[in-house]
């Protein structure tokens, strides 16, 4: 694996995305305007905590970081599918970049991604008033606090590998960019809804959040930021299932991407 070549594909993945108005705006920029007007609209109000601990806006928070994450799926479908439509995949197959560079190079982008919309919606959030526990509570000493940014920073990752995952198999479907784009909602619209921004108690449907991958992401962050101690088992077991999704998920996405790939 030569690494130069890997860096090359790594630093053309990250300036498409940033100079993709659509890709900047929707997938990087959508979810911290999102926080900040929420923020400033919610962040007083009680009403779905019963204990009044939290506000409307600390519960919704970690579901909008999930959601950022959800949006990689249309990013990976639309890109994909764009680069197959224009030819630039059958360019790259005829280049000595092998298919496992390709997806190393893929991997290292969609891993500095989640870091930079992680780092932009908590930003957003602190400066509208938001101090998770893990972060602000003087009862954590710095090496915990280092431990859940590192933890915090996983579940971004790993969620957005299933996004990944999900985005390659919604390329497989279709011919052109644009219908990617469309048709990845339909793995989108269900997690925004029963797994993300809104808890899915609050609408009396526990049972479908389990099912989808953003509930984990959502509520695995949601106990740090509320200094959860890392013993509790629920942390532990929302992780091990967002990993095994997440694996399961890219793996098929992989392996329906190289069945396309050489058809």
């Amino acid at each position: 694996m030569k690494l130069r070549r890997v860096f090359t594909v790594v630093k053309m993945e990250m300036t498409r995305q940033i100079m993709d108005p659509l890709v900047l705006v929707f997938t990087m920029l959508l979810v911290p305007i999102l926080i900040l007007v929420f923020g400033l609209a919610m962040g007083n109000n009680y009403g779905w905590d019963e204990s009044n601990t939290y506000t409307i806006f600390e519960m919704m928070l970690p579901g909008f970081l999930a959601y950022a994450g959800l949006l990689t799926i249309y990013d990976v479908a639309a890109g994909v599918a764009g680069e197959r439509e224009t030819g630039i995949q059958k360019r790259i197959n005829t280049t000595p970049l092998t298919t496992a560079e390709y997806l190393f190079s893929q991997m290292i982008s969609y891993t500095i991604k989640p870091i930079i919309q992680l780092v932009l919606g908590l930003g957003i959030a602190v400066a509208v008033g938001y101090r998770p526990k893990i972060f602000f509570g003087t009862e954590y000493s710095i090496g915990l606090k280092f431990a859940g940014c590192i933890m915090v920073i996983l579940f971004m990752v790993i969620f957005t590998f299933c996004s990944v995952g999900f985005g390659l198999i919604t390329a497989t479907l279709v011919k052109t960019a644009s219908a990617a784009g469309g048709l990845a909602f339909i793995f989108i619209v269900p997690q925004q809804i029963f797994g993300s921004i809104i808890p899915p108690y609050i609408l009396g449907m526990n049972a479908i959040g389990w099912a989808m991958p953003s509930w984990y992401a959502a509520q695995g962050m949601g106990l740090l930021f509320a200094g959860t101690p890392f013993t509790y088992w629920e942390l532990w077991v929302r992780f091990g299932v967002l990993l095994a999704f997440s694996l399961v998920i890219y793996v098929i996405g992989i392996l329906l991407y190289e069945r396309k790939k050489r058809s």
